[in-house]
């Protein structure tokens, strides 16, 4: 006599010793039920319970074991038809091939988890870093001397910020330091109706009567610049602002700005300048 089959459901055993004797094959069923009773609700060949003893099916005659095996393979019950040791006895396919793909599963799911995790902190830091970079104000840089320094953007915004809402042409093309003014800049402070462009978008014609203009709809341009920032400390310094739009019509402005509250503000203005043609 040798088992063949095990479950820890009982259902399963008896299914399998049926299966087998409906074959032809006499069998026994070892840790059955010691009474009559009724079959459970719903029967399914996986089961994760484990309870000792556990029901077994053992086949009577030696014989008989090589077809009863064939059976239980051909009914996916068993991996194959190999003799089973004393050791290693039979389960259900399902069973031995979710054992083995679990403890994967599993570590797949930690790797992905790792990585999720990791990602999320790494855009928490960039949140962080570009919220500190957004909020932490620019400082001027010595030398302290008088020297004409490049303008900080948090400068030349205060600067515009002002002076833009006084504007009296269509188009306002703005420049810092003889260049170009950031998209980002111009954004920030471009106020309607007006049309707000980089310097370099405008045709500059100071010495014409017709004045600079934004070719793109030929209407008139103001160039407005700031330039000549001279620092005095990290936190205070001077900057010039011109606006102009041909040789009879144009102003100048000397501001003194200073860093306060986190923000550059300009604090008076050091020297005004009106051309009028």
């Amino acid at each position: 006599m040798r088992q063949v089959f095990s479950s820890p459901r009982l259902e399963n055993v008896e299914r399998v010793a049926k299966m087998l004797r409906d074959a032809g094959i006499e069998t026994r069923i070892t840790h059955g039920r010691s009474y009559k009773g009724n079959w459970r609700k719903g029967f399914s060949y996986r089961d994760d319970t484990r309870e000792d003893p556990v029901p077994a099916v053992w086949v009577i005659q030696s014989d008989d074991q090589p077809k009863a095996r064939e059976i239980l393979r051909e009914a996916g019950l068993l991996d194959s038809t190999r003799t089973q040791t004393p050791y290693s006895l039979p389960v259900f396919r399902s069973q031995d091939a979710e054992s083995r793909r679990s403890p994967a599963r599993r570590r797949a799911f930690l790797v992905k988890l790792a990585l999720l995790v990791g990602i999320v902190v790494v855009c928490v830091m960039a949140l962080l870093h570009g919220f500190r970079t957004a909020r932490a104000p620019q400082l001027a840089s010595p030398p302290f001397d008088g020297s004409i320094h490049a303008t900080l953007e948090g400068v030349a915004e205060a600067v515009f910020a002002q002076e833009i809402p006084a504007a009296s042409l269509p188009v306002l093309c703005y420049g810092v330091d003889g260049g170009d003014a950031s998209t980002t800049m111009i954004d920030k402070v471009a106020r309607a109706p007006f049309t707000s462009v980089p310097a370099s978008h405008c045709t500059r014609a100071d010495a014409s009567e017709q004045g600079s203009v934004y070719p793109k709809t030929g209407q008139p341009a103001l160039q407005v610049e700031v330039h000549a920032f001279k620092p005095s400390s990290a936190t205070a310094g001077t900057i010039e602002f011109s606006a102009a739009h041909d040789n009879g019509y144009g102003y100048y402005k000397t501001f003194a700005v200073q860093l306060r509250e986190g923000r550059w503000q300009v604090v008076r203005t050091l020297k005004h300048v009106q051309l009028q043609g």
